[in-house]
């Protein structure tokens, strides 16, 4: 598993819902009369997909775009008719999907349907059948769009001959993913829906000004399962921790020296550079790894749990020492060149003015942005750990001001993102699902980040009571870490 954290993607169920919202049927028929005109100019890069689509369907489905503006509310038997509309925005998503590679396997399958001299249409039409077969369920029992076995249907699908491809998916058994997806997802549509009943709109601008305010104003109220925060400032916080979002935190700059020299991962770091740069260069082992010497000198100095020893054989004995070096290679302060490991220029600067403030703070946010929490544990992947850390961070502001356990310190956490118990490891009961992500959290977030990093204190009932039962506290340093500029209304 890599140590480094991937850029989160859009999802393709999520990019099927964006393509939905915008797709309805009087925004279509908008499109229809400027793509038959020749005016796209205008339009956004997916409206001008849309009606570069509408015009290649015309011949099949010029008087249901002619007049969608009259069929706006026609509903289409899926078991004995093609609903034009579903369909020309199923041939903008799946374009997109092509041409983004996401995932990847649909670019595979359609160069294959090209390789065996399908047009591009039909390339994206076979693509559709199979893509139809998750979405169905999606719809019909409002089921998770199960993306692993999608993408495996296309690496199947894509070694066989296209004239069979239908055939074959007829006889293939509908997605078996069957538990409930985030209900929030409907939500949103069934809410908009109910606002816009009744109102009555003089051009399709006008609707759409609508539901833009409509949505700005869903996104902009405190949410009780975001512990007062917005929909708008949860997406700030987990997506630009560290840029745009000064209205409700700030990380102070300018902190103690002295307070900083007492954090675990500061000693460690430290005492890492320190030795490195007497014992420069250091040879690495024939699998690229610390010297034996080196890696047991850090182990035996900074043990994962005092209260149990271990030896170690290498680095990757002690997952703690080898998440360090990553950690410091990522910072820019170590390097390996020809299988030696140095300090590079910044290291050896830090090393002869000392580890200060600013060294705290790159520290800080290779840790959060760029350093994969997974590394380090057998725990599922579970990115949204990560992704949501500040807002965590949060919990801890409202509620760890006194002891609290971690059981309810992560109960919080998976009421703000329930849906995430569906996401993994999908033989295990809803229980265990529970438990596991609970687990996940504490380690994660609780153990390897907040104490690691001094924020929080840890108190142990006793030395082999649950996880879940500890009481954690903010520390002082926390508060002088954060300033929070938002408190909670709900």
């Amino acid at each position: 598993m890599s140590s480094k954290v991937n850029s989160p993607n859009l999802s393709v169920i999520d990019s099927v819902f964006e393509a939905f919202r915008k797709a309805n049927r009087e925004h279509l028929h908008h499109i229809w009369r400027r793509a038959q005109s020749g005016q796209l100019d205008g339009l956004d890069e997916e409206e001008r997909r849309l009606g570069e689509i509408m015009l290649a369907h015309s011949d099949e489905y010029f008087n249901q775009f002619e007049f969608a503006d009259v069929l706006a509310d026609r509903e289409f038997n899926p078991e004995s008719e093609v609903n034009p509309f579903m369909h020309v925005t199923l041939h903008a998503v799946l374009e997109k999907q092509v041409k983004d590679h996401e995932p990847i396997e649909a670019l595979q399958f359609y160069n294959a349907m090209l390789r065996n001299k399908c047009s591009a249409h039909e390339a994206i039409h076979l693509l559709m059948g199979i893509l139809l077969k998750f979405l169905f369920p999606i719809f019909k029992k409002r089921s998770r769009f199960d993306l692993n076995g999608y993408r495996k249907l296309l690496k199947i699908y894509k070694t066989r001959k296209p004239e069979k491809i239908i055939a074959l998916l007829d006889s293939e058994p509908d997605s078996s993913e069957t538990d409930e997806v985030d209900e929030k997802k409907f939500q949103v549509f069934d809410e908009m829906r109910a606002a816009m009943k009744g109102q009555a709109f003089e051009s399709i601008e006008e609707a759409q000004g609508f539901a833009d305010a409509w949505l700005k104003r869903a996104n902009t109220e405190p949410k009780s399962e975001f512990l007062g925060l917005s929909p708008e400032q949860m997406h700030r916080m987990m997506y630009r921790p560290f840029d745009e979002t000064s209205d409700i935190v700030t990380l102070n700059k300018n902190l103690s020296d002295e307070k900083i020299l007492e954090i675990p991962i500061v000693k460690e770091a430290v005492y890492f550079l320190r030795r490195l740069g007497e014992l420069q260069p250091l040879k690495a082992t024939t699998k690229g790894n610390l010297p034996r010497a080196f890696a047991c000198e850090i182990h035996d100095r900074f043990p994962e749990d005092p209260d149990f020893p271990f030896p170690i054989m290498s680095e990757k004995d002690d997952m703690k020492l080898s998440s360090l070096r990553h950690i410091l290679d990522m910072c820019g302060w170590i390097k390996k060149r020809n299988q030696k490991f140095y300090l590079t220029q910044k290291g050896q600067i830090l090393n002869g003015k000392g580890f200060g403030p600013e060294d705290f703070h790159t520290l800080f946010q290779t840790y959060t942005q760029k350093f994969n929490w997974t590394f380090r544990d057998l725990y599922p992947e579970l990115g949204i750990i990560q992704q949501a850390f500040l807002f965590s961070c949060y919990i801890l502001y409202r509620k760890a001001k006194t002891y609290v356990s971690a059981n309810e310190l992560s109960n919080h956490f998976i009421q703000a993102f329930p849906a995430v118990l569906n996401t993994e490891e999908r033989y295990l009961s809803s229980e265990e699902s529970y438990d596991l992500l609970q687990h996940s959290f504490y380690i994660r977030f609780i153990e390897r980040f907040c104490e690691y990093f001094g924020l929080v204190t840890i108190e142990k009932k006793e030395k082999r009571s649950l996880q879940l039962d500890y009481l954690i506290r903010t520390t002082p340093f926390f508060g002088e870490m954060f300033q929070w500029k938002f408190e909670g209304v709900c």
